[in-house]
């Protein structure tokens, strides 16, 4: 088992992730543009959800995202902004805002959906949404990643007309998936260039018994891998 692990996270995983960083970067590099990046986004799936979401099942899995605004907000400003993302979140968003020491700053509690290509289609072509979660499989292993939709383009040019300084950039600066288990045998997790308890990991892999979780930290800062590409992982 424990060889087998070592090689899908050397070969087959790692075969997907620079298939998919070819397919982004030509991405980021059609549709590069000046914004601001969420803080942070931090994300709960468990593994029944992804292992469904691969046979054609969607879900709409919890996300939280922090921004922080420099400055004072004395033109009310940021109540546009909630205002004109409402239309791109889930109908049960939650909004809070607080003062920082360098100013306000907002959390957004919403949700994103999971599913395969067709169910995220499907489910896309009737709902307004930023970003999504897509699922695809190769034999038993699940892959993961987080990409955005044209609607974020969409919102970023909405800012801008209400403040050329405002707009929308994912990957956020920081992303943290919790991967729960939840799965009767033991699953696999595999990912690359992450953090794990503040430990940096070229490949990682894990184990995960049921009621088990994992934390993987995707670092998007400036001069990072995922600061132009987005968070992938892989169960099995």
């Amino acid at each position: 088992r424990a060889s087998h692990l070592r090689l899908l996270s050397g070969n087959k995983f790692s075969t997907m992730l620079t298939s998919h960083i070819k397919k982004l970067f030509i991405l980021c590099a059609t549709f590069l543009m000046i914004g601001c990046k969420p803080e942070m986004m931090n994300i709960e799936v468990y593994t029944s959800d992804i292992e469904l979401a691969a046979e054609g099942e969607l879900f709409e899995v919890p996300v939280q995202v922090e921004f922080s605004l420099l400055g004072d907000d004395e033109d009310g400003t940021l109540d546009r902004v909630i205002a004109a993302s409402k239309k791109y979140l889930s109908p049960d968003s939650r909004f809070s805002r607080s003062k920082g020491m360098m100013g306000d700053r907002l959390v957004i509690d919403t949700k994103l959906p999971l599913g395969n290509s067709a169910a995220l289609s499907d489910f896309l072509s009737k709902n307004d949404r930023l970003a999504y979660i897509e699922v695809s499989k190769d034999d038993d292993t699940k892959f993961v990643f987080i990409d955005k939709t044209s609607n974020l383009i969409s919102f970023h040019r909405e800012l801008q007309s209400m403040n050329v300084l405002l707009g929308l950039e994912l990957p956020s600066s920081k992303t943290i998936v919790r991967v729960s288990s939840d799965s009767r045998k033991s699953v696999g997790v595999y990912a690359t260039a992450v953090f794990v308890s503040k430990k940096p990991y070229l490949h990682f892999e894990k184990a995960l018994n049921r009621r088990e979780a994992i934390e993987l930290e995707f670092n998007g800062s400036e001069g990072s891998v995922y600061s132009e590409i987005y968070p992938t992982f892989a169960i099995q």
